[in-house]
């Protein structure tokens, strides 16, 4: 048996190997028809459907496949996902279209009065056509929106080392608005025109002595008798051309008609008008010129409306006839409707308000310490809050503070009553107080005087003041007579000359009420802006005035400040004298470097404010209403109303989209 048993078992190690195949093949025959199961079912599938992707109707399924919370996560990621791609194409979207302006749409402005002349030569005497031809013509160089002269049609320049020399040369490819090409030749022309007296032209003064002539094609020089720093600021003229107005006359020339329909070579020219019965201009339009040499407007027609008035104009804007006004003056800006349409720009002026003293009139007002008395109590932010609506920027000195020449380390003279009180009394001065009791028996004795009983002199003043703590000095009669003691009371009193309008009144009436805080008695003298010149400014007919001097966009102050210009005639409103001051508005106005010129109107500044030449209040504000439509309005400054157009180039209504890699 035992022999039997390992036989078996020898046997079946025998056989092992086979058993072992027939298993592994029947299990690959069946991996095999698994396999071929599959791809049967796919061929199943594709018949019925081709594309690989699932359609809606088979989406609609998938809730009945999956798990609640396998369907709840699909859901979730693709919320996400929809969410992602969402935020993807708005950034796209932001990033590359942008909205930018294109050529197209209208503008309308009111202004107040009407168009008479046209034209570069006597254009400065009309708002009107001021505003008009600045559109119409080219200049040799232009005030960008800070004020500051920027080439026009001028392509390059030189200095000479003497400063006596410009040469210019004149840009090619400009054209007039007749299809005629601009040539050195019209600046030429146009330069002469100013110059001669035939013409009477208002710009003829500022190039007396300076001579002009062509060299080549496109070059013109410029000689002046004398350096002067701002003369760029000069050749911001309109240039005319000359086949045009060289046929005319020059007596003839402010009755041409040319002085309405003008042909310039600016970034607009004249499209139409249209007059009322009486034969004035209600409606001027201009279009674009597109055949101007620089960068041409997007805004296509310019629309102006003329007004006899600023209700009218004011009234037009309210209605939508107008999309803004030329000037809003201060007192008529509760008159604006629809403010939250408007944007109101406040464009700083190169005007200074300021009371400017004359010691020949009032011999107190030559005391250093009595002129920084009145600074000290000169209200400048009441005036300015409660005046004129915060419509102003505080004044320091002689330029403004927009100026690159401004010093800001001035002396501010900001209201100090203490201050004020001491400087008094150290030059002297002391207080009076008279009571009702005294002055009502003053008056009594008045009326009781007879010839031989009169009032003084003093007691009669003593009733025109009232009762109150009035500032005087006590001198001696005679000093020269050692023996006499007897003495005077010399009472301290300004009268303030101010222009009777409502502005100029108001605010010299807190400024005597704060004057007489001191203790000094101020009358105010009204005078009309008719007659203010010729009586009042030319005799110097006055002992402080409130009054408005307009600089211009260069802080040259030759004429406010230098003691040639004191006196009968002159702009030298205080008859400031102060030869180191002099030296200094000399230098400044021919120094060659802005720095130097810095240096000099910054010395000067500091001296004229030491000296409390004046007491500077103010420089207002230029308000500039224009309808929110009108995009990109950048300018800064204006020295001159027509200067709000220095960037309307860059003004649009309209916008397109474009996108940007």
């Amino acid at each position: 048996m035992g022999l039997l048993k390992s036989k078996i078992s020898k046997e079946k190690e025998s056989l092992a190997p086979f058993f072992s195949g027939v298993s592994s093949f029947f299990s690959k025959k069946k991996k095999t028809i698994s396999l071929a199961s599959g791809e049967m079912d796919k061929k199943l599938v594709y018949s019925l459907s081709k594309s690989k992707m699932p359609s809606w109707q088979q989406i609609k399924y998938v809730g009945r496949v999956l798990t609640p919370k396998e369907f709840l996560t699909v859901k979730i990621f693709s919320f996400l996902i929809i969410l992602s791609l969402g935020f993807l194409g708005f950034n796209f979207y932001h990033k590359h279209l942008k909205t930018t302006p294109v050529l197209g749409g209208k503008y309308t402005e009111g202004l107040v009065g009407a168009p008479q002349r046209i034209n570069p030569l006597y254009s400065s005497i009309n708002d009107a056509d001021a505003d008009i031809s600045r559109l119409i013509f080219s200049s040799l160089f232009k005030f960008d929106v800070s004020g500051n002269p920027e080439k026009d049609l001028v392509d390059d320049y030189q200095i000479s080392d003497d400063g006596k020399t410009y040469t210019f040369k004149i840009k090619s490819g400009a054209h007039w608005q007749d299809g005629n090409p601009l040539t050195v030749e019209d600046v030429f022309f146009t330069f002469q025109a100013i110059k001669d007296p035939a013409y009477n032209s208002p710009l003829k003064p500022s190039f007396t002595g300076i001579e002009a002539k062509i060299e080549g094609d496109n070059t013109i020089i410029f000689t002046l008798p004398e350096k002067y720093a701002p003369f760029l600021n000069l050749l911001t003229f309109g240039v005319m051309p000359a086949k045009i107005w060289g046929q005319i006359p020059p007596q003839s020339a402010p009755l041409a008609d040319l002085n309405l329909r003008p042909i310039g070579s600016g970034a607009y020219k004249v499209k139409s008008w249209s007059k009322d019965k009486s034969g004035n201009i209600k409606i001027y339009n201009l279009t674009v010129n597109d055949d101007y040499y620089g960068k041409k407007p997007y805004i296509k027609d310019l629309v102006f409306k003329f007004f006899g008035n600023f209700t009218e104009a004011i009234n037009a804007l309210n209605n939508g006839e107008t999309d803004g006004l030329s000037y809003l003056p201060k007192n008529e800006k509760s008159s604006l409707v629809a403010k939250s349409s408007l944007n109101l720009n406040k464009l700083a002026m190169p005007k200074i308000k300021a009371i400017f003293f004359n010691g020949e009139k009032n011999p107190a007002l030559y005391d250093l310490k009595v002129r920084q008395a009145l600074a000290y109590v000169s209200p400048r932010e009441k005036i300015i809050n409660d005046i004129l609506g915060s419509e102003a920027s505080p004044a320091y000195g002689p330029i403004p503070s927009e100026s690159f020449a401004y010093n800001p380390n001035l002396e501010k003279y900001d209201f100090n009553l203490e201050k004020s009180t001491v400087l008094l009394s150290g030059a002297g001065w002391k207080k009076d107080n008279w009571t009702e009791a005294d002055i009502t028996a003053l008056k009594e004795k008045e009326d009781k005087a007879t010839s031989t009983s009169a009032l003084t002199e003093e007691e009669k003043m003593k009733i025109a003041w009232g009762a109150g703590q009035w500032l005087f000095k006590e001198e001696l009669i005679d000093k020269k007579d050692k023996k006499n003691t007897k003495t005077k009371r010399t009472y301290l009193s300004i009268s303030l000359t101010v222009l009777d309008d409502e502005e100029s009144a108001n605010t010299a009436r807190l400024i005597m009420q704060a004057w007489e805080q001191l203790g000094i008695k101020v009358s105010l003298d009204l005078v009309s802006v008719s007659q203010v010149q010729a009586s009042v400014i030319k005799p110097r007919n006055y002992e402080a005035i409130l009054f408005s001097e307009l600089l211009g966009n260069d802080p040259d102050s030759y004429f406010f400040w230098h003691s040639s210009q004191a006196g009968e005639g002159g702009l030298n409103l205080s008859n400031y004298k102060n030869e180191e001051a002099d030296k200094l508005l000399e230098e400044g106005r021919v120094a060659l470097t802005k720095q130097e010129r810095i240096d000099d109107y910054q010395k000067f500044q500091a001296m004229v404010n030491q000296d409390a030449a004046a007491i500077f209040l103010y420089s207002p504000f230029y308000t500039y209403p224009q309808g929110k439509r009108v995009k990109n309005f950048g300018v800064k400054t204006v020295a001159t109303p027509a200067d709000r157009f220095a960037d309307i180039n860059e003004w649009y209504v309209k916008t397109g989209q474009r996108f940007v890699w």
